[in-house]
């Protein structure tokens, strides 16, 4: 796993990468102000880089996922009649693709309990013993 702080410099890099290609080009079409733009685009990025530090740099600490996507034990409608190897349900807004276990599909409007997610494509289960307050709302 990349540390926080590599990944800050990493991303960080190619905007502090202007600075010099902004020197380069008025060098080319504007030498009279070569200077300048070098003095100001050092004085940005000075203030660029610490403020950019302080908003950015505590979310590349956090390892967890979203909370809005652990989807796990939500409910959803099934829009398109779900199968063992097709299927899409609408959660709060978002339309998933969705597959169920072999011989229990379930029809268009039925609701359906997800138990597991991989990448963009869900997999659902009967809604049987999932208490009201776990549906998705948006």
């Amino acid at each position: 796993m990349v540390s926080a702080r590599t990944k800050f410099i990493i991303i960080t890099l190619d905007e502090l990468a202007l600075v010099p290609i902004a020197v380069v080009l008025a060098h080319f079409f504007a030498p009279e102000y070569t200077v300048l733009v070098a003095v100001v685009g050092i004085i940005i990025a000075a203030i660029f880089v610490p403020i950019k530090y302080y908003l950015v740099y505590p979310t590349l600490k956090q390892t967890e996922s979203h909370q809005l996507y652990n989807l796990i034990g939500m409910t959803a409608v099934v829009t398109n009649t779900v199968t063992s190897t097709s299927g899409k349900i609408r959660l709060g807004s978002e339309i998933w693709d969705a597959l169920c276990d072999e011989g229990t599909d379930f029809p268009i409007g039925s609701k359906v309990r997800i138990v597991s997610r991989e990448i963009f494509k869900v997999h659902v289960g009967p809604t049987e013993d999932v208490p009201e307050n776990t549906e998705f709302h948006s």
